[in-house]
């Protein structure tokens, strides 16, 4: 076995691809190189290096040098990804979305609007609303319920008529139709985007009030009208 087949735990060149890739975070293409050169240096003149072997070192050389230029390709496309979903976040900016979630924000007794669609008329329809801990400060009781889309408002107060406190609030919508069965209920949530937040590679859009949302849950954008004034000639 050879100085730098050893250093690699490899013994022949059907490992060579294992070895490559153990090796890429560990011996760079110099060090290997470096190594290679080393033990060709101080090899016994009298008994050097197989052909076979030294082939064998050079395809694991090669292996190396390749895997190294596919990770970098890939930080390459991973970095312009990046930058493309950043540039379309930027587009978002201004506008006025819809998108999946529960999140109602209050500010000075003001609530955000959630709209949530019945999938058949409810004979019963409950809406809760809860503080950031998951305690249920309030249930408004919207008795039967057509089906389709149902635009919900908070007045911000809990039981006792309390206005409560600003910050971020979660509704959920309990419903069931004529024979008792629970109806599943979906929830968006509007506003608009006021600013860009990323974490963890990803990047959502500040839609206001603490709310954030990521681009799959985007479910419309609404575009608003203006209105053109002419004149006659």
């Amino acid at each position: 076995m050879s100085y730098v087949s050893s250093l690699l735990g490899t013994s022949d060149s059907s490992s060579t691809t294992s070895t490559a890739s153990s090796s890429s975070s560990s011996l760079g293409q110099d060090a290997f190189l470096q190594l290679l050169v080393t033990q060709l240096q101080y090899q016994d003149p009298l008994d050097p290096m197989d052909d076979k072997e030294f082939v064998a070192e050079l395809a694991q050389f090669s292996s190396l040098e390749q895997l190294t230029e596919i990770n970098s390709g890939i930080d390459n496309l991973a970095s312009i990804g990046e930058t493309q979903q950043l540039m379309g976040a930027v587009n978002f900016i201004g506008k006025t979305i819809e998108a999946t979630g529960t999140a109602v924000g209050l500010e000075d007794g003001t609530a955000t609007p959630v709209t949530f669609t019945l999938p058949d008329d409810a004979e019963t329809c409950l809406v809760n609303i809860s503080d950031s801990s998951g305690t249920i400060v309030r249930t408004v009781d919207l008795g039967a319920t057509s089906a389709g889309d149902v635009e919900f408002t908070w007045d911000g107060k809990d039981y006792d008529g309390n206005v409560m406190d600003d910050g971020q609030y979660q509704v959920s919508v309990t419903a069931t139709d004529a024979d008792g069965n629970i109806l599943t209920v979906a929830s968006t949530m509007t506003g608009t985007v006021i600013g860009i937040t990323q974490e963890s590679g990803s990047y959502y859009l500040n839609i206001g009030n603490d709310r954030y949302v990521a681009f799959t849950d985007i479910t419309n954008v609404i575009n608003e009208s203006s209105t053109d004034s002419s004149s006659d000639s």
